[in-house]
């Protein structure tokens, strides 16, 4: 099975991020939000698409380069493409469901684009525990 991370990253004490990544092709598919996968009272939410990340947040905690903050792992584990089960149709694709089992976010989650809000926009919830 293929890892996921979800790391909080802090560029200041009170400003901060989720960031869910999951492993894909030699990479990390990510998207940042506010609130973190298992919180099911903040689901939905809406979650940006970023450039893919290295695989080495899948154990990193510690300083960003370029001064960008700090980050530190919150929840990890494994997770199931289910549709599309292929991560290189991601990027035509308009809704991913994925199946995780981490540490503390549990279940099969669905991420649909929201065009009206950019291009790189999707809300994420919880489709079964």
């Amino acid at each position: 099975m293929a890892r996921f991370v979800v790391q909080q990253h802090f560029r200041s004490e009170d400003d901060w991020h989720f960031d869910l990544m999951l492993e894909a092709a030699g990479a990390l598919v990510t998207f940042s939000s506010h609130t973190p996968p298992e919180v099911r009272e903040a689901l939905p939410c809406l979650v940006r698409h970023l450039g893919d990340h290295r695989l080495a947040y899948l154990e990193y905690e510690g300083q960003i380069s370029g001064g960008r903050g700090w980050c530190r792992i919150h929840d990890r584990g494994t997770f199931e493409w289910i549709e599309p089960t292929d991560p290189s149709l991601l990027p035509s694709a308009d809704e991913i469901h994925i199946r995780l089992a981490g540490e503390k976010a549990d279940g099969t989650f669905q991420l649909v684009r929201e065009p009206a809000s950019g291009t790189d926009y999707w809300r994420l919830r919880q489709v079964t525990k």
